[in-house]
């Protein structure tokens, strides 16, 4: 769009649509706004500039001269296009940081537009409205990398709770299963959280709704169904992008779970990056899901796989990180937290260390978000993926983060529905970011329980949070140190989180987890999914107790009292 173009006075807007008494004048006057756009090329109808959301064609194309926005756009419906004469009178020639703080809300109260367009025109609207604000938002986040995008007040701070344990009957109120039993009567103790969480009852309402008053599929329709599940979708999107500090949306990528997120990045990126005699660096303690994708990765290249070992304190060995380093390391691949140790790793450190070698980073994050909010620019890690249903969410949906760099440069991972911009019979083009990773219908309920989950890890806070969890596992720890035959695996308290392993000399964890499981608590015991750290610690399995934020101290003291009881049950 040439720069002199402008658009319709606001102010001059505002007075002529504030006059208007009824509903057909402000059709036609928004009918005879449109058609003041000047015309908008063909070129420009394409699903890189369609707005999501929106129940007719929309399309917005934006134009940076270095200072200032200047949008062009169009829509296929005559109202509608005077609501995008009206959005470009407001936006079109604006600072970015104009565009950010503009109070549009009230002006359309001030329109009466919110009282006067159906909920699926307003949906329309807000849509049309997000995308300009995310065009604003990445320019301040390119010249500010400190930037963050305005977010809801009562998100700005943890509720003021106290103490977990001071509160924690009004927080297990919230978790509808924590009030079944066992078929003797025993309440159940739930000590599996490492696998898998529990659900409060905002993420089984959201899920209940979406199936009982919108569903529908997302990015394709626009009837008012669809739009609905679409908006929410699209919600949960940003609220992933606000929970580890993401500069965009479009850095965030829907998977099935953390597992398919490395996955992508294995085929999508190390097929197109890593070749012969090139190196890997994964640590001892990595999920077979951290492991297995990378050596498929160098079966199919011919790369090779290097392994930092865990220390005697069973701490990742970070000086030996550094010394593995070289210009052969192209990809280090390393988890936030271990699912067995609860070990936190020096992330950031560790990224830094990579990228002085040119090396890019995937951090495995499945265990360091139910604990919290996570910051991926401080870490500044290239892909950071993790799955919902161990952080309050449904199960099926995960997270791959990419730096946009990156996930511009991949080609898609998956063909079909979505994923394309066009296709021929001689070809394809592929969609943009991050339509190009998320082939086919998405799990839509299950991404749409992100949203209501992250809002209340936000509630707690990850101080908070954290706290309870070495509350609770300094307990348990001080508790199992006073059984005989007993051997933990587990760093200093303040470098984990609520995660304890231990095994009984003599006596397989199963058994040990057969007679908890008799007394209503449940544990897991097994290799844990990480066969190379259990063998770098001597031991075929081990069990292992993790705890959450419901979980309460009265647990703790069950648990080690029947550890202590089955090691006597079954030492007889």
């Amino acid at each position: 769009m040439d720069a002199h173009v402008t658009y319709a006075d606001l102010s001059e807007l505002q007075d002529e649509f504030i006059e208007l008494e009824t509903a057909d004048e402000r059709i036609q006057f928004l009918i005879e706004l449109g058609q003041t756009l000047p015309a908008f090329p063909d070129k420009f109808c394409t699903e890189e500039f369609r707005v999501v959301g929106c129940q007719s064609m929309v399309w917005i194309v934006p134009k940076w001269d270095g200072e200032q926005f200047h949008f062009q756009a169009s829509s296929d419906a005559p109202m509608v296009r005077g609501l995008v004469a009206l959005l470009l009178s407001i936006y079109s020639g604006k600072e970015p940081a104009v565009i950010s703080a503009f109070p549009i809300e009230s002006l359309l109260e001030k329109l009466h537009l919110k009282s006067f367009l159906s909920p699926l025109r307003s949906n329309g609207l807000h849509s049309m409205i997000r995308q300009i604000r995310q065009y604003a938002e990445s320019k301040q986040s390119a010249s500010d990398p400190h930037f963050s995008p305005k977010r809801d007040l009562q998100l700005d701070r943890a509720q003021d709770l106290g103490p977990l344990h001071l509160r924690i009957e009004s927080i297990r109120a919230d978790f509808p299963i924590l009030k079944v039993q066992n078929e003797s009567g025993v309440p159940i103790a739930y000590l599996d959280n490492a696998a898998s969480s529990q659900r409060p009852q905002s993420v089984i309402d959201s899920i209940s709704d979406v199936f009982s008053g919108h569903y529908a599929n997302v990015h394709r329709s626009g009837h008012e169904w669809a739009v609905a599940t679409t908006e929410k979708l699209e919600a949960s999107r940003e609220a992933v992008r606000r929970f580890i500090h993401a500069s965009k949306c479009e850095e965030i990528i829907f998977t099935a779970g953390a597992t398919a997120s490395i996955n992508l990045i294995a085929f999508a990126w190390g097929d197109a990056n890593l070749k012969s005699g090139d190196e890997i660096l994964i640590s001892e303690m990595e999920h077979h899901s951290n492991i297995v994708p990378w050596q498929q990765l160098c079966q199919r290249r011919g790369c090779t796989i290097r392994w930092v070992p865990v220390r005697a304190d069973y701490t990742l060995d970070f000086e030996r990180f550094e010394s593995m380093l070289s210009n052969k390391t192209k990809l280090v691949a390393i988890t936030a937290v271990s699912n067995v140790l609860g070990t936190i790793n020096p992330v950031r450190q560790m990224a830094a260390a990579a990228h002085a070698y040119g090396a890019t980073v995937v951090v495995d994050a499945a265990q360091a978000t139910p604990h919290g909010s996570i910051d991926v620019r401080e870490w500044d890690a290239d892909f950071v993926v993790f799955s919902g249903h161990k952080m309050l969410a449904s199960s099926g949906v995960g997270v791959c983060y990419g730096k946009r760099s990156l996930l511009e440069s991949m080609p898609p991972w998956q063909g079909g529905g979505s994923m394309i911009k066009s296709v021929t019979f001689d070809g394809f083009s592929a969609a943009g970011l991050p339509h190009k990773f998320e082939a086919g219908t998405p799990p839509i309920a299950e991404i749409i329980s992100m949203k209501p989950a992250i809002e209340y890890l936000e509630a707690i806070g990850h101080d908070r949070l954290m706290e309870h969890e070495r509350l609770l596992v300094g307990r348990a720890i001080a508790g199992l140190a006073k059984l005989d035959r007993v051997q933990m695996y587990s760093p200093a308290l303040d470098n984990k989180c609520g995660v304890i392993s231990f095994s009984v000399e003599g006596i397989h964890g199963e058994e040990i987890a057969r007679v908890l499981d008799s007394r209503g608590i449940a544990i897991r015991v097994g290799h844990h999914c990480a066969m190379p750290l259990h063998s770098r610690l001597g031991v075929s399995v081990t069990c292992r107790a993790s705890f959450y934020l419901y979980n309460t101290t009265d647990e703790v003291s069950r648990f080690v009292e029947s550890v202590g009881n089955a090691i006597r049950l079954l030492s007889r």
